[in-house]
């Protein structure tokens, strides 16, 4: 069996409070950082023999909307990303799966992970690490 994985583009994942007091954070741990943006992005996956998935993944995307999207990133910026680690299945995806299956909706699995972007004055990649001192 193989599987048809799709991204989906969600809003914001930090309120307008929260991003600030992680940007205030980082910026004690390197004073490069001087913006930072965070998006939800939603893992769809299907059963590829099983499903249509010009039937589905609309009705997925409209079960996952999420409020308006965060503006993109200006100039230079570090793309991170944080998801469950490999082979593990979050407590959202968990619920997020029942809940699709509940609507009749034919996901093997539903993720969410963040996607930050991390804007730096000194441009890209000035250092080697971010741990250097």
């Amino acid at each position: 069996m193989s599987l048809s994985i799709h991204i989906l583009e969600g809003g914001a994942a930090l309120s307008d409070f929260r991003q600030q007091q992680l940007l205030e954070s980082l910026s004690g741990v390197d004073p490069a950082i001087v913006g930072l943006q965070a998006q939800h992005l939603y893992c769809v996956a299907f059963d590829a023999q099983t499903v249509d998935i010009d039937t589905w993944l609309p009705k997925v995307a409209a079960l996952l909307a999420d409020e308006a999207r965060p503006a993109p990133s200006q100039g230079e910026a570090a793309a991170l990303i944080v998801s469950p680690r490999l082979g593990t299945v979050s407590p959202w995806a968990s619920k997020a799966t029942d809940i699709a299956h509940n609507c009749g909706l034919p996901v093997r699995r539903v993720e969410r992970i963040t996607e930050y972007h991390l804007r730096l004055k000194g441009g890209l990649l000035r250092r080697a690490s971010l741990s250097e001192a």
